[in-house]
């Protein structure tokens, strides 16, 4: 077994379990994958691609008023030709928002994956939307553009907590369609969606935040974002 170990290594070949071979691109996906970074107020400022005005203070980064469903920040997770368009892939982001500034003002705000063509994702809403909406709703559209186009939104169950957390978790399997946002309501609400959008994974894994409304203020403390294989 030693002498057929030293053989393989000498003919530079890396065997996978039932006897194939590993390509460059498994092999990249591996180096590549589990991505995590959490991205504090200074991490979006200076990596991050914001497309409107921002604000950088020590405990969020501040997007005031703009233009409706417009881009504000676009962060690459994974690079093109990395994934196959098969791929189960498995994506989770958190983002926690200074509640004052949603306890005061209409602050709904839209995140989530893309392609750079296709965006899947959710709206969070804030809680004056409670009484008929739920807290976190599908979201997708085209991106083309920078603005959100011929988007979809989705419905789901509706809560008796008035309460705004601030924070929203969301999982998407995007090669399944699949989604779901969590937040605190109610001792633990999920809302799970269902897409019609498929992503196109050898373009790459972008995360997006849209704007809903124009007059609409946002102030992100953080948010983590974790990809990996499953």
């Amino acid at each position: 077994m030693l002498v057929l170990v030293v053989f393989l290594v000498l003919l530079g070949t890396t065997c996978l379990p039932g006897g194939g071979e590993a390509n460059n691109n498994v092999q990249e996906v591996h180096t590549i994958l589990p991505y995590h970074q959490l991205m504090t107020p200074k991490w979006i400022h200076d990596h991050a691609t914001l497309t409107t005005p921002h604000a950088l203070y020590s405990q969020y980064i501040e997007f005031p008023s703009g233009i409706s469903y417009e881009r504000m920040l676009r962060q690459q997770l994974v690079p093109p030709n990395v994934l196959s368009s098969t791929d189960s892939v498995v994506v989770t982001i958190t983002v926690a928002m200074d509640t004052q500034v949603a306890n005061s003002a209409d602050h709904d705000l839209q995140i989530g994956i893309s392609d750079e063509a296709s965006f899947v994702g959710f709206l969070a809403y804030d809680k004056d939307n409670y009484p008929s909406l739920s807290p976190c709703v599908l979201r997708e559209a085209d991106i083309s553009t920078g603005i959100l186009q011929n988007g979809a939104g989705g419905s789901g169950p509706l809560v008796a907590s008035r309460r705004y957390s601030g924070e929203i978790k969301i999982h998407i399997r995007p090669t399944e369609k699949w989604g779901s946002c969590h937040t605190e309501h109610d001792a633990g609400y999920t809302n799970i969606a269902n897409y019609q959008r498929l992503l196109d994974l050898t373009k790459g894994l972008y995360l997006e935040m849209y704007r809903h409304s124009p007059l609409e203020k946002y102030r992100i403390k953080y948010i983590v974002v974790d990809i990996y294989l499953d």
